[in-house]
């Protein structure tokens, strides 16, 4: 599984080099595709969905965690769906609430089978701000892990959204039931109108990284 999920980044990086402008959200414009490949020390999570319309989008994924205390570690591959529950729109900011849910397969130290997963995402984000908060948990009746982060962002200048801005963000991240405290993480994003790149290091000095794009 972690081929698998190396070689999804691979596809993902050659895809962005390629793509045009648009717009990096979970859900894009309809008959639109997302990538987003996560890579932490303990971590590697990839996701690929397709938007039915401007709010709803349907796509596989999967999972690999490590150093777990209930499993040890945990591999999923599964199927979800997203969704736009709320955005607000205003001249210089936009505000979104986005939801998924899923079903699939995983392996474990303590058992494989079905499992479930959901997730929710809330951020905020002006010309010179951002504010995010994110909580996905996976439960089977072997397993329950969430994992939750929250991020603030603050651009050095002032971009238009169109454009390609740069970040610094500070990130905190927790994992129930996990042999890892809660972390903190200092990054450095470059986020277009189609796609974002961030990658950084964390308060155990390892490194991590987070791509999304459209196409």
């Amino acid at each position: 599984m972690k081929f698998s999920f190396a070689l999804a980044g691979v596809m993902a990086a050659a895809l962005l080099l390629a793509s045009p402008p648009g717009q990096a959200r979970p859900v894009s414009w309809p008959g639109g595709q997302v990538v987003i490949v996560d890579a932490q020390s303990e971590q590697l999570q990839w996701r690929y969905s397709y938007s039915r319309d401007f709010r709803t989008a349907f796509g596989v994924g999967g999972l690999y965690r490590e150093g777990l205390n209930q499993t040890g570690q945990l591999d999923t591959e599964f199927l979800h769906a997203t969704r736009l529950l709320w955005r607000r729109n205003q001249p210089a900011s936009q505000a979104n609430v986005f939801g998924w849910a899923g079903l699939g397969y995983g392996r474990s130290d303590a058992g494989n089978g079905l499992g479930g997963m959901v997730g929710v995402q809330a951020d905020w984000e002006s010309k010179r701000f951002y504010v995010a908060g994110r909580s996905e948990w996976h439960r089977s009746s072997d397993w329950s892990h969430r994992f939750d982060s929250v991020s603030l962002g603050v651009a050095p200048y002032e971009h238009d959204f169109d454009r390609i801005a740069t970040w610094v963000v500070l990130r905190g991240m927790q994992t129930t039931r996990s042999e890892s405290n809660a972390k903190a993480a200092l990054l450095l994003r470059f986020f277009a109108p189609r796609w974002w790149l961030e990658f950084g290091i964390d308060s155990d000095s390892k490194p991590l990284a987070n791509l999304m794009f459209n196409f």
